[in-house]
Parts: structure tokens; C-alpha cells; sequence
């Protein structure tokens, strides 16, 4: 099944992190096949907290991130992002799908969840839900 385009996704940048490099590549396909263009990735936390702050740089509009890295877990990178005042929509992508660990990443202030494994669908439903309420927020 094709990937429908709901949105105009040209205004967002997005910025992808997980250490599974084949995950990267598929998220990358999936969400160039939903029209996204301002896409990064990168498979180190410490380089996509850079990017994050990097000041310089137009701020990100999502970051996804997988939850279990070595370098550090998503949940600490959510941490340090919401403790540092940047309201970047937040995309845990991650096998912890136990009622406890959706409850965590809530409480930390997660925008969404993607379970692994995932389909395309998913993964598209989950950015438009979040890429909606980013885009009313830039207009």
C-alpha cells in the first residue's frame, strides 16, 4: 500500500536517532515517501543532542528517538531536551511497550510512541498526528 500524503511537509525538519542503522534506513525511506525533505539522522545520542542545540541551526520541529542506544537512552535524551527548554515535538521509537514505559515517556513529556516493530502506516499515522499539531503552531 502507498503512503498517502495528508500534509505539506515542507516546513518541517525532522531529525531521526536510533543505533540500529537499518532502522534509520527505513525510517528514512518512510518518511521521504510521506514527502518529508528536511530530513537527518544520525545513530549517536551525543550527535543528535549537538544538532538539537546547535545554535546556528533552525531548531528541529520532531525529533525521533529510539529509547534503548549505548551511548544513552532515549528517556535521558528526552530528559535533557524538556530540562533544557526546547519544546521540540518528541517521537519515542522503541521495542518498551509495556503499559509502565508508555507511562514514563508520558510523564517526561513524549508527543508520541512508534512500537517496534512497526508498519508504515503506523509510523505515518503517529507523524501526521504530531506534524499537525506542529504545523497549526507555525502558522
Amino acid at each position: 500500500m502507498a503512503l498517502r500524503k495528508t500534509l505539506d511537509y515542507a516546513d518541517l525538519d525532522i531529525l531521526v536517532c536510533d543505533d540500529d542503522a537499518l532502522i534509520l534506513q527505513i525510517m528514512e525511506r518512510l518518511l521521504t515517501a510521506m514527502g518529508i525533505v528536511n530530513l537527518y539522522t544520525t545513530g549517536s545520542p551525543k550527535t543528535a543532542l549537538q544538532l538539537l542545540k546547535e545554535p546556528a541551526a533552525k531548531p528541529f520541529d520532531i525529533f525521533i528517538c529510539d529509547w534503548m542506544m549505548p551511548e544513552m537512552t532515549g528517556l535521558d535524551m528526552l530528559r535533557k531536551i524538556r530540562a533544557s527548554g526546547m519544546d521540540t515535538a518528541f517521537i519515542m521509537l522503541t521495542g518498551q511497550t509495556s503499559s509502565d514505559a508508555v507511562t514514563e515517556a508520558a510523564a517526561e513529556g513524549v508527543d508520541a510512541y512508534i512500537g517496534k516493530p512497526f508498519t508504515a502506516e503506523e509510523v505515518q499515522q503517529k507523524i501526521s498526528v504530531v506534524a499537525n499539531r506542529v504545523l497549526r503552531g507555525k502558522s
